[in-house]
């Protein structure tokens, strides 16, 4: 009986080491940042990045970020690696990011903040291994806001990229943008962006099912890494409290599908 009393102690002490143990870290997705992981009370992610299966690839929006239990200092994310996409007397140029960190506090989140701001007239910060510094070529953004039944086309080294726009427009009303003029805006839901090229058939660029008084921009049309094919930069907020930005390289489209290949970041700062 002694026997077997010991040997009950020895498997209940190994069974109580084995519970005490620090919980093994999770591989989180190539396709998952940590910050979109949300705890059981339903907490509100506050930023979330897509890369591509290389994980060094990477893009990061010159933006206000929370410091939460989601967020990680930026400082901490912008080495070396990065390069700056900015625009200046109407080029565009990447070069190693020059930025500062201003330390800021969310009342309405009750947080601290801090806000990355660029030295430059700066679009998005790039961590991509393939990417030079140097002149960017771009073309002319001949209509940002691409609504249903719209088509803006882009013609570069001789071939044509031709964007349309579907959905549902479900009202419409006048605003006045940043530069003080009236402009018309819509309401709209079901949204699709696709792209065509030299008359090819039509491959995904962006989905929405509605917008919170927000719409997609484009911000940059060009060739940021040198394959003699357009990129492109868009804001695709879905919410009025939302910064959102999409970048699609074509040199890392796979299955004909943009969105699925595109880099992504979202910054929330609703209350």
């Amino acid at each position: 009986m002694k026997y077997l009393s010991l040997t009950a102690l020895f498997i209940t002490l190994i069974f109580q080491s084995c519970q005490n143990q620090s919980p093994v870290n999770k591989t989180i997705p190539n396709d998952t940042a940590a910050s979109e992981i949300t705890s059981d009370t339903n907490a509100v992610s506050r930023s979330s990045i897509k890369t591509s299966p290389n994980k060094e690839a990477s893009i990061f929006m010159i933006d206000t970020y929370r410091m939460d239990e989601y967020s990680e200092d930026p400082s901490k994310i912008l080495n070396e690696g990065w390069l700056d996409l900015y625009e200046e007397k109407g080029e565009y140029y990447l070069a190693k990011v020059d930025y500062k960190i201003e330390d800021g506090f969310s009342e309405c989140a009750g947080v601290p903040t801090k806000g990355v701001i660029s030295k430059r007239n700066s679009i998005l910060f790039l961590n991509f291994p393939f990417l030079k510094a140097g002149k960017i070529e771009n073309l002319k953004i001949t209509k940002a806001e691409i609504w249903p039944k719209e088509t803006v086309q882009y013609n570069f080294n001789n071939q044509k990229y031709l964007l349309k726009g579907y959905g549902d427009i479900v009202g419409t009303n006048i605003q006045t943008n940043d530069q003080n003029h009236e402009e018309v805006f819509h309401d709209v839901k079901n949204y699709k962006l696709t792209c065509s090229f030299n008359g090819n058939s039509e491959i995904n660029m962006f989905k929405a099912d509605q917008f919170n008084d927000t719409f997609i921009k484009t911000l940059f049309v060009g060739d940021i890494d040198r394959d003699g094919k357009l990129d492109f930069i868009i804001s695709t907020p879905t919410d009025y409290e939302e910064n959102s930005i999409m970048l699609i390289l074509s040199s890392q489209i796979r299955d004909n599908d943009m969105e699925k290949s595109s880099y992504k970041q979202d910054v929330q700062f609703d209350c």
